[in-house]
């Protein structure tokens, strides 16, 4: 999977054309470690303004802050199922995305819905 054709060392900006192989991609190369942290801030401010309200970092580094259970924080997440949380949590479609059912978001992680 290819990340989106945009410039880390531009100011990060909304990408309203993510796909969601792209979106898969950025969270497999930050996971990855494959970018220097000043692309993997680009890239992680950039699916922020793309999906409000994701807050992809914790996700991706403390999901059980992310999903306000404690029992999460030893989980084993792979890139699609964070794609797929993300967009369930921003009530979000991307191109190539499909519709797919996820154990529950915790009623915790609920309750701070904007």
């Amino acid at each position: 999977m290819d990340l989106p054709p945009l410039d880390p060392k531009a100011i990060p900006e909304p990408y309203p054309g993510l796909t969601y192989e792209e979106l898969v991609a950025i969270i497999d190369a930050v996971l990855e470690t494959e970018m220097s942290d000043d692309d993997v801030s680009f890239y992680l401010q950039t699916v922020e303004l793309t999906l409000p309200g994701a807050d992809v970092e914790e996700l991706l580094f403390w999901p059980d802050q992310w999903f306000r259970d404690e029992s999460m924080s030893e989980v084993d997440l792979n890139e699609f199922q964070i794609a797929n949380y993300l967009l369930a949590w921003t009530r979000r479609m991307l191109p190539g995305s499909e519709r797919i059912t996820l154990p529950e978001i915790p009623t915790s992680k609920e309750a701070t819905r904007n």
